[in-house]
């Protein structure tokens, strides 16, 4: 599944994989560690389990295993015990506390930044877990076209940064690549996607299919961001007001967010 993976968690699976080598030298570097010192750390078994463990990760990012968020959090944990061991045993470091707390503010980091990635959102739940931008609902019809050229009209009822959730009657098989052409607050979008999943009719979501974005045009990606900032200041906005407002100032106030800025037109290049 490694073709869903973004950028940073490929760049966080390579720390992993290296991790090895990479803890060693910085934990040397950082706490002032001798050479003598960090031989005995390399003759550890506790070392090797660690070592091991990150590299699994490493994989399971990578690959995008759903096992890997426990497996992360349970080697950073033991990623910051080692820390304490070899900064009180082995480390030469003047400043040993403030050493420690700074390997550990940076591991804490990893760890919320990997979860923001890969947490399950909110809003469709059968969606692929690693699908982590925001959704936000809204109906605007569709054009999708298939790579056998047949066009299919639906309907688009959640977006996101990085993919949308389509309302069709097609049947649709998933890994099947299509073109979408929609039009959000008067913004144009042509891309490329991959369907990631399919859902029949049921009670709770409607028969279509979740299309993750592929690569798409700088103007593009520009509009769909600024589409995606006026879908959460909307719902912001609803959140916040449907019940302290009366329906006339309601409507008249969600217009006034839904009307382009000039602020906001798109620059191409």
């Amino acid at each position: 599944m490694k073709r869903y993976t973004s950028k940073f968690l490929k760049s966080v699976a390579i720390f992993y994989l290296a991790m090895p080598v990479l803890h060693v030298v910085t934990g040397a570097i950082v706490f002032d560690i001798p050479a003598n010192y960090c031989l005995r750390i390399l003759l550890s078994p506790v070392y090797y389990v660690v070592s091991l463990l990150a590299m699994l990760v490493g994989y399971g990012l990578w690959e995008m295993k759903r096992w890997v968020w426990y497996t992360l959090v349970l080697v950073n944990i033991l990623l910051v015990y080692e820390n304490a061991i070899w900064v009180n045993d082995y480390g030469e470091n003047h400043h040993k506390l403030l050493a420690f707390l700074t390997s550990s503010v940076f591991i804490a980091l990893i760890t919320y930044w990997v979860s923001s990635e890969i947490r399950v959102p909110y809003f469709f739940p059968k969606i692929r877990w690693w699908e982590s931008d925001p959704r936000y609902r809204l109906s605007v019809p569709v054009a999708l076209k298939r790579n056998d050229g047949v066009l299919i009209n639906g309907d688009i009822l959640d977006l996101s940064m990085s993919g949308c959730f389509i309302k069709l009657r097609s049947d649709i098989s998933r890994d099947e690549e299509v073109s979408l052409d929609f039009l959000v607050f008067g913004y144009g979008i042509k891309c490329n996607g991959v369907v990631v999943w399919c859902t029949n009719s049921t009670v709770t979501h409607p028969r279509g299919i979740g299309v993750k974005f592929l690569a798409m045009e700088r103007v593009d990606r520009r509009r769909l961001r600024l589409i995606n900032r006026r879908l959460k200041k909307m719902a912001a906005f609803y959140r916040r007001s449907r019940y302290l407002l009366n329906q006339e100032e309601f409507l008249k106030k969600m217009a006034e967010i839904e009307t382009t800025p000039k602020k906001e037109k798109i620059r191409i290049g």
